[in-house]
């Protein structure tokens, strides 16, 4: 069963209008704002990717690997003046069988987060040739941030140092950067933090103290999603909600 979802704390994203010289009867009523987005975790097999996403919807930390093929989270936020965020984490697959579906979650999704592990230099090269793929299908605007996982690890055993890969993805990529440890849940609010900033999305990311409704997950076959994904694969949608204050 889930955990404990995090309380996100963001200012109202509905326009204030001012009421002098106005009467309150004249002005129309609002209605509160939605807002969306589609998110997508890329990176190479085994650097944590799905284990950073559960600890940050559910608190929970993926102990066993288990190859991904798509698995779609869905993060269902009330804001206090009444407006909903929603944020659709898109999981992908590290694997270098389904090439069709990595371009099409390039082309569809609305910000990225790149994975590598800071343990493994193959992992960051992947994060750079991710990382041109989606600047040459979508331009260098598209909000990106690159996440080293296993910061946890003795320092005589990284084979990426920290301030060489913050130093590229900030000041030559232009990207955000954050490190974490998703078996520990350390920095994985960061990466959030990092991912609403690229956004330009007025934030404050908090542990949560209550959830609105427990979620289960729930899937539809492959049939009817569309021929980009194998015809033995579950797309999972599993939806998890809290309130905001």
């Amino acid at each position: 069963m889930p955990g404990t979802c995090h309380r996100l704390r963001i200012p109202s994203l509905v326009s204030n209008r001012s009421s002098k010289g106005t009467n309150s009867s004249d002005l129309e009523p609002i209605t509160p704002r939605k807002e969306r987005h589609r998110v997508t975790m890329m990176g190479a097999a085994r650097v944590g990717k799905s284990s950073i996403i559960s600890q940050f919807l559910y608190e929970k930390y993926l102990s066993r690997y288990k190859q991904t093929v798509e698995d779609m989270h869905r993060g269902e936020y009330e804001l206090p003046d009444g407006s909903c965020l929603t944020l659709d984490i898109l999981d992908t697959s590290g694997s270098y069988q389904f090439p069709a579906m990595r371009a099409l979650s390039i082309n569809i999704s609305g910000a990225f987060i790149l994975v590598y592990a800071v343990d493994d230099e193959e992992t960051w090269l992947e994060v750079e040739r991710l990382r041109e793929q989606i600047v040459t299908a979508r331009g260098r605007r598209v909000p990106i941030v690159i996440v080293g996982n296993k910061a946890d690890i003795p320092e005589e055993k990284r084979q990426v140092q920290q301030k060489e890969a913050q130093t590229k993805a900030t000041l030559e990529w232009g990207c955000g950067y954050a490190e974490c440890s998703a078996k520990n849940n350390e920095g994985i609010l960061t990466v959030f933090k990092q991912l609403l900033r690229q956004a330009n999305i007025e934030y404050n990311l908090s542990p949560a103290v209550r959830r609105r409704r427990k979620s289960l997950p729930n899937y539809a076959s492959s049939q009817g999603q569309g021929q980009n994904r194998p015809s033995t694969a579950r797309y999972y949608l599993k939806r998890h909600s809290c309130t905001v204050q």
